[in-house]
């Protein structure tokens, strides 16, 4: 594992599916022709030899004194997807997530910040013949305008591309009523809550995770890749309101940069986490390496004994 975040009494823990998927711009950014400049072309965030951007497909486990929370679930194993790279996958991805030392009923809240193919996967795993909820004991917490919308017929006339993954992802996870729609601003408990960031989807989330040192804004798909702090107005090909997507991002990355706070982006390569500050028409990236622990996270005795471990 690539470590994990320190916030104090609450620890932050990337569970990665692939750490490197290479992707054309022009497929990404189409709007914006040619390949990044600056340091988003350079290595980890782009693979020169190849003309490739490089993203991560990773979740994140929020441990706090009383909460385990999982933010986000890849894209999941096994399950049939129109893009090549996330059909039938085999990743390992429950192993790592299981060498955190949690086990699935150890999770009480599953968070999607939105319902995109590449966020949703592990909420079920194939049991008895049928995708079943691989949290049974968590409740899974989505927006009330993310979920109205992707099964609006506009929803899904969107997931053509994909597949609908709906269908063996989160659909199986309400029927077990499991699945909590709440306002885009809940308070999930004292450490974490979310942030309303429409645009990339109509109910499209953040999650602000407060610790007693440190805070940290998991953001999602408010932004894919750091060309978009080089330039925040450039949008993707799957935002649903692409001016709404650019007006967000780029109010959220002002906050982040006036307040300090650190960021930890759903598909930035390793190292992910990081905080920004203004740098001409946008905005500049340093790693958070006060808040990284290198190694495995043990949790032991609750975030405040928890330490790395070279295993």
């Amino acid at each position: 594992m690539s470590g994990w975040f320190d916030l104090g009494d609450v620890a932050v823990i990337p569970v990665v599916e692939t750490p490197r998927l290479l992707i054309d711009p022009e497929e990404f950014f189409p709007e914006r022709p040619g390949v990044p400049s600056g340091w988003a072309a350079e290595e980890p965030w782009y693979a020169p030899g190849q003309g490739r951007l490089v993203f991560a497909m990773q979740a994140f486990l929020v441990v706090t004194p009383d909460e385990r929370i999982l933010v986000d679930a890849c894209v999941g194993d096994g399950k049939r997807r129109a893009r090549p790279e996330f059909d039938r996958l085999d990743s390992g991805w429950w192993q790592r997530f299981t060498a955190t030392g949690l086990a699935a009923d150890d999770v009480s809240t599953v968070v999607l910040s939105h319902l995109h193919v590449d966020h949703v996967g592990w909420a079920t795993r194939w049991s008895d013949g049928r995708w079943t909820p691989a949290f049974a004991k968590a409740r899974h917490v989505l927006t009330a305008p993310e979920y109205e919308y992707w099964r609006s017929a506009a929803g899904a006339a969107a997931m053509t591309r994909t597949g609908d993954y709906l269908a063996d992802s989160i659909e199986p996870v309400a029927d077990a009523g499991l699945l909590d729609l709440t306002p885009p601003d809940a308070e999930l408990g004292p450490h974490v809550r979310l942030c309303p960031a429409p645009g990339h989807t109509p109910g499209n989330t953040a999650v602000l995770v407060t610790g007693s040192r440190a805070r940290l804004l998991l953001t999602g798909d408010i932004l894919h890749h750091p060309l978009q702090l080089m330039e925040p107005d450039v949008s993707t090909r799957y935002c649903v309101d692409p001016g709404l997507s650019a007006r967000t991002r780029r109010r959220t990355l002002e906050w982040l940069a006036d307040t300090g706070t650190a960021m930890l982006p759903a598909h930035f390569a390793a190292p992910s986490a990081g905080r920004v500050t203004p740098h001409g028409s946008g905005f500049a990236f340093a790693p958070a390496a006060d808040l990284h622990r290198p190694g495995r996270y043990v949790p032991s005795g609750g975030p405040h004994a928890a330490q790395g471990s070279d295993d």
